[in-house]
């Protein structure tokens, strides 16, 4: 196709297409504020809680590292 045949958009003009750019919360993400809140009280969190927040991380470490822990509070509940 022959430059300057069709006039290219100069921005983006799908959402998708700026999904990178968006606020964690807007997508659906814990926000920092979120779980910093969360981690001062995990001492005291419980499987749900756990459970509830780890979809909203977009952290693979932290993701991780609770989900090991969740691992912990099932298998003492369960007793194996």
């Amino acid at each position: 196709m022959a430059s300057g045949l069709i006039d290219e958009p100069k921005e983006t003009s799908s959402p998708a297409c700026l999904a990178h750019e968006a606020d964690d919360a807007y997508m659906g993400f814990a926000t920092r504020a979120e779980i910093s809140a969360f981690m001062r009280e995990l001492d005291r969190a419980d499987a749900d809680a756990i459970r509830k927040m780890l979809p909203r991380l977009r952290d693979d470490v932290l993701h991780k590292e609770l989900s090991g822990r969740l691992a912990v509070i099932e298998s003492m509940k369960s007793g194996t």
